[in-house]
């Protein structure tokens, strides 16, 4: 490969964008109920049982339904899908003393849902941590985690 190729190339390599953030590090929990309403309240409570309060709840699964006339997407996969934001002021302090736009990371939000059709009754809790290895990082992934847990909690095995 001749020289000045090899350069082009390797400056096309460290100038070009970083690729968009994956969703690998997505979180999901399924929780052992099938009552779409109380894993909902469970929610809820596990939010404000951290001292905080939801600030607003997307019912995301009704916004792709209403749309699907009208862009035909196909995209109406859930019988619920709702995601609930809420802020932590300890996490987002932190996160943007860090680096100020960490303030794309907050809120923080969790969504809850439950699958159309017969095959998985399941409701499902999926959260993204706020990423990174930063103190702020790893609190908003902690407090994730928390709430995570406190809503499965109320869903044990066997029942």
């Amino acid at each position: 490969m001749p020289r000045h190729l090899a350069v082009c190339l390797a400056l096309g390599l460290i100038l070009a964008p970083a690729p968009p953030a994956r969703a690998d590090d997505t979180v999901v929990r399924h929780l052992n109920t099938r009552d779409y309403a109380t894993a909902r309240i469970a929610l809820t409570d596990a939010i404000i049982d951290e001292g905080l309060r939801v600030s607003s709840v997307s019912d995301f699964g009704q916004m792709l339904a209403r749309t699907d006339a009208d862009v035909h997407h196909g995209a109406a996969v859930y019988r619920h899908a709702e995601v609930f934001a809420f802020c932590s002021v300890l996490v987002a302090s932190q996160l943007v003393r860090e680096a100020p736009e960490n303030i794309a990371r907050c809120p923080l939000t969790v969504a809850i849902y439950q699958l159309a059709g017969p095959g998985e009754p399941r409701i499902h809790l999926v959260y993204r941590p706020p990423g990174g290895a930063s103190p702020g990082g790893r609190a908003g992934q902690a407090l994730l985690e928390r709430i995570g847990q406190r809503t499965a909690d109320n869903f044990p095995p066997g029942r």
